[in-house]
């Protein structure tokens, strides 16, 4: 004998995105900018093999509450962590053009992304940056930030995704 009711089903779906997903802010808003040791811009269409740069990732808080935050930028392949820089770094060593740069809770180097943790204050910002360098030659997905609620989920933001090139070295 069968009984009459709902029937419930789960479908999973993957895939990969055929156009680059561009930048969103629910609450967050996070942007990644790529600069070379002198302060300027840094080409992304023509770095070399061994070339560094400094990375700096910076949001804002549109919420008036504070926000258990952690960013997530991963690594484009071809690309490792040399170090994470500190307040100190920006504000008395050779980076000063990064401008304030915010104490995180926790910051770590990890074999593919950066990763950092604070209380976010309502309504702050927050600046974050550490020194990559580019090991392997090819054309490379470059992966957007995300900057994330860690206990609300519908509390984010991402910067838009692109691409770089890395010439072979010398």
């Amino acid at each position: 004998m069968l009984k009459a009711g709902a029937i419930w089903r789960t479908v999973t779906v993957r895939g990969t995105p055929l156009t680059v997903p561009p930048a969103e802010s629910a609450g967050l808003s996070v942007s990644k900018t790529f600069y070379s040791f002198s302060g300027g811009p840094v080409n992304l269409a023509s770095l070399k093999q061994g070339d560094r740069v400094i990375v700096l990732v910076r949001g804002q808080s549109s919420r008036g509450q504070t926000t258990a935050m952690a960013v997530d930028d991963a690594l484009p392949a071809g690309f490792e962590i040399e170090t994470t820089l500190s307040p100190d770094d920006a504000e008395t060593g050779p980076f000063k053009f990064l401008g304030k740069l915010t104490t995180a809770s926790v910051q770590e180097a990890r074999d593919d992304r950066y990763m950092a943790a604070m209380s976010l204050p309502g309504n702050g910002g927050f600046a974050f940056a550490y020194v990559a360098r580019a090991v392997t030659p090819g054309d490379f997905f470059l992966p957007g930030a995300q900057a994330i609620d860690m206990y609300h989920a519908g509390v984010f933001g991402h910067s838009a995704a692109g691409r770089l090139v890395v010439a072979a070295g010398p």
